[in-house]
């Protein structure tokens, strides 16, 4: 089978780039389109703390600009044409498919450490359930 858009969703770390260049192999081998998507779900209205100093946050505007320069900078290492570079907020789930739907994504990928906090709290253990798309999972070491 033969992708033509395939969806990369990263959390900027440094795995991020194992992600992607898997992505990237499948893309040259159909000259698919690449696209990244990062979702915030770490928000300001996500967080439920009590003693939270409002005003030592960053602005929205000014974690978003921090987000997209982090973004450009794994799209510029991909060594290969980025389609979108996407930032969002808010619930990772219905973030990605959306995202998937708009773009016309025909394959998520997408990485999944094997470590204790992964198996409580992975994204990609969630949208194995709701994407709507093909999705490839890469191992990532812990």
């Amino acid at each position: 089978m033969s992708y033509k858009h395939i969806l990369v969703a990263v959390d900027l770390s440094k795995s991020s780039e194992k992600v992607i260049s898997r992505a990237v192999l499948l893309a040259k081998d159909t000259n698919a389109k690449v696209s990244l998507i990062f979702v915030d779900v770490d928000n300001v209205s996500n967080i439920g703390l009590v003693n939270l100093e409002i005003d030592s946050l960053p602005s929205i505007e000014e974690r978003e600009k921090t987000l997209q320069q982090d973004l450009q900078a794994l799209a510029v290492k991909a060594d290969y044409p980025i389609e979108n570079a996407i930032i969002v907020m808010g619930n990772f789930n219905r973030r990605v498919n959306a995202a998937v739907e708009k773009i016309g994504a025909d394959l998520l990928v997408c990485g999944h450490h094997h470590d204790f906090w992964s198996r409580l709290l992975s994204a990609t253990r969630k949208i194995l359930n709701s994407t709507t798309t093909d999705l490839l999972i890469i191992y990532l070491d812990s």
